[in-house]
């Protein structure tokens, strides 16, 4: 069953339109939905993605992941975007994640995404990413900078962050446990050039 579908509050829009694929935040997707995507493309993310804690791929978990990112959106703290196509709208196919936003003098947030492993390499991620890294850049959004961590061997992550204007700022040894190992991790941003403070967006 969906979350109550609330109205839009100040800040970034909740439904970003795409050429090939809409971006929507959480109140609009099924937990059932989000659930048969990570179940699908479990083999999939494993070699990338934190290991997931026991249930994670059921609706009842993804139902109250789905309501704290619909929380967070509202509060202006993560965005979280899921992907669906146009002839398919109930059905997830990725997910853009604009987490741990930061006001005051930092106005930045961490990136992160994934895509069905059906769509990959068709453009469908650069597309997602374009779109939604123009609204966090927009008045609405607000953001100076986005930071993206990538492994170094995953050469397609790489290919697309260069492709969408990041560049390369460092190395985090041991970054994260990932399929039973601490990998390391090529740090990434890109700043909005155009950014300007609340009163002058005005």
């Amino acid at each position: 069953m969906s979350l109550p579908v609330p109205s839009q509050p100040e800040g970034p829009f909740m439904r970003l339109a795409g050429q090939r694929v809409e971006l929507v935040a959480s109140a609009f997707v099924e937990p059932a939905a989000v659930a048969d995507y990570y179940r699908r493309n479990a083999a999939h993310f494993s070699r990338w993605d934190p290991p997931s804690p026991p249930g994670f791929a059921s609706a009842a978990v993804q139902a109250e992941r789905l309501q704290m990112a619909a929380v967070a959106f509202g509060m202006g703290t993560g965005f979280r975007y899921w992907l669906v196509e146009p002839h398919a709208p109930q059905r997830v196919v990725g997910s853009v994640h604009f987490s741990n936003v930061a006001r005051g003098p930092f106005q930045s947030a961490s990136l992160g995404y994934s895509v069905d492993q059906s769509l990959e390499g068709r453009g469908v991620m650069a597309e997602a990413l374009a779109r939604g890294i123009e609204e966090m850049f927009s008045p609405r959004g607000r953001l100076h900078r986005i930071e993206a961590g990538i492994r170094p061997e995953n050469e397609r992550s790489l290919a697309l962050i260069r492709r969408m204007g990041f560049t390369q700022i460092g190395l985090a040894p041991q970054y994260l446990m990932i399929d039973g190992q601490w990998r390391d991790h090529l740090l990434w941003q890109r700043v909005n050039a155009d950014w300007q403070p609340p009163e002058a967006q005005a």
